[in-house]
């Protein structure tokens, strides 16, 4: 995002000054927009197994950065997954870790452009997103970053939006039915960016006649000004602008100082989280895609943001991430937590506060760890390893057949989650029982093998329980049944359900059709 006029307040002077867009360096540090990076990408269909003898330094699935990795030794951070607002073939991929490609938008008139890089150049036909589509199996797709940014980011009106992220959403999963896709990240979950995801939710339903269908969805969480410009003078107009396509005059509105702020921060998370569940999408994965301070350190107090208040901020934030839980709004398969992945901005970008490189002066041209990146590796460096393995859902097929139809072919369908933190995948074994396992069960079925990642990764496990009588049972679903694998909670590795025998059937007319609830 880019911010064209800003005001500050000191301690003395009330600060108030303009810049060109391709100026002066204290307007470039607004820019949400983010630098063009060129960064190369690779395949993600594998991740590596997980191993005892590394795991006190292996890479956590929580934390993300944001920015061009290539160059920099990002192993001590520990982080899994990186985006360069782009989707490139050629990504790296150092230690391991993922590359999350964004499809970049711009509206055209009644319709929209799209491209690979942040530059927004736009691709003259669809066979080179196919052919990196095809280059990247399995990869996490998000659609567009910042739609809702006028001028300075993606800038596309709900509408049009909800028609691009549609037939994106469409090809990739036609080309490779691995991909997962993602709704690209708002600036922040404020009420007036929250009403343009609401808009973009009824475009899609009456286009499409379907709710719109997601494998996640991001945000950005800055806290920022929100207010439209009214000319070239009003230096109160900082921020994160008017969404396109809402009239408003203004929204959220903030100082400077409260880039910061813990309570609004979380305020922020939990009504991103709440919105989700109002709208029909509780429990679903989420990726905070970016976020940091972006405030230079350059004001006088209480607007000044030295390298120990970014860094208490970073810590604030990463302890909140890492446990903030609520079993209503949270995801079922990360043990309910707010949040799945989180990326700090950013590796490099001088432009803005928390880089986690610098310049180094004794080596021109080289970069070294900024206080900031010393802080993120020790903050990491002292997570233990962690796996919680779980069933969150069982689903039976027939759900209540007649008792007077005689025997079943039952199938059960158990979706079985990690919401432990290292990105490399654990291995363990599942069975089905009827009755309880501890209580003389009988095992359904031969045991499977599941590979896991961390942060609520899961997979839908069946079995046909075939010929079954009438009568009433109760299935019970075991993970890591001989406790091969060291948890931080082995009392979560059992779920059962109920399944009867109906005497009637009930049939009920349909009164009306495509329906939709907000």
């Amino acid at each position: 995002m880019y911010l064209g006029c800003i005001g500050f307040y000191t301690q003395e002077v009330y600060v108030k000054f303009k810049y060109a867009a391709l100026g002066i360096w204290l307007g470039l540090f607004f820019m949400l927009v983010l630098a063009p990076w060129q960064v190369a990408q690779a395949a993600e269909g594998t991740f590596p197994t997980s191993g005892a003898a590394d795991e006190s330094t292996a890479p956590l699935c929580r934390f993300g950065v944001n920015g061009d990795v290539a160059g920099f030794d990002i192993a001590p951070f520990r982080v899994s997954w990186y985006v360069d607002y782009g989707a490139h073939s050629d990504a790296v991929r150092p230690n391991g870790i993922q590359y999350m490609p964004i499809i970049r938008l711009r509206q055209q008139g009644e319709s929209y452009r799209y491209s690979l890089n942040s530059s927004h150049i736009p691709l003259s036909n669809q066979t080179e997103l196919i052919q990196t589509i095809q280059s990247l199996p399995g990869a996490e797709w998000f659609i567009g970053n910042e739609p809702d940014r006028r001028d300075y980011q993606d800038d596309v009106e709900p509408r049009i939006y909800a028609q691009a992220y549609h037939e994106l959403y469409t090809l990739i999963k036609t080309t490779d039915p691995t991909a997962k896709v993602i709704v690209g990240a708002i600036v922040q979950p404020t009420p007036l960016r929250l009403q343009y995801l609401d808009m973009v939710l009824d475009a899609y339903h009456r286009r499409y006649h379907q709710p719109l269908p997601a494998d996640g969805w991001s945000f950005h969480n800055f806290i920022l000004n929100e207010k439209a410009c009214e000319g070239p003078n009003d230096y109160d107009c900082w921020g994160a602008g008017i969404p396109p396509g809402i009239n408003a005059s203004e929204g959220l509105r903030v100082r400077p100082e409260d880039n910061d702020d813990m309570d609004l921060f979380i305020a922020q998370v939990r009504r991103f989280r709440q919105w989700l569940k109002d709208r029909g999408y509780q429990g679903a994965r989420v990726y905070l895609s970016e976020y940091g301070v972006l405030m230079p350190n350059i004001f006088e107090p209480p607007a000044d943001f030295p390298p120990s208040r970014v860094n208490a901020f970073m810590n604030a934030t990463f302890d909140y991430l890492r446990t903030a839980t609520d079993p209503v709004l949270g995801d079922p398969n990360d043990g309910y937590r707010l949040v799945q992945r989180f990326s700090w901005y950013s590796v490099q970008d001088q432009t803005f506060n928390g880089y986690l490189f610098e310049p180094d002066p004794a080596n021109p041209g080289s970069y070294r760890r900024s206080p900031m990146g010393d802080n993120f590796v020790n903050y990491t460096a002292n997570i233990a390893a962690e796996h919680d393995l779980t069933v969150s859902q069982i689903v039976v097929n027939p759900p209540a057949p007649l008792a007077s139809e005689g025997n079943v072919d039952f199938t059960v369908r158990a979706r079985v989650a990690n919401s432990g933190n290292l990105l490399a995948k654990q291995s363990f074994k599942v069975r089905f029982y009827n009755g309880d396992p501890q209580a003389g069960g009988v095992q359904i079925g031969a045991e499977q093998t599941v590979s896991l990642s961390g942060c609520g990764d899961y997979q839908d496990v069946e079995i046909l329980w075939p010929n079954v009588a009438p009568g009433n049972y109760t299935i019970y679903v075991v993970v890591d049944p001989a406790q091969a694998v060291v948890e931080t909670n082995e009392n979560n590795n059992i779920r059962s359900r109920a399944i009867f025998f109906a005497d009637h059937r009930i049939f009920l007319p349909i009164v009306g059709r495509n329906i939709y609830v907000r």
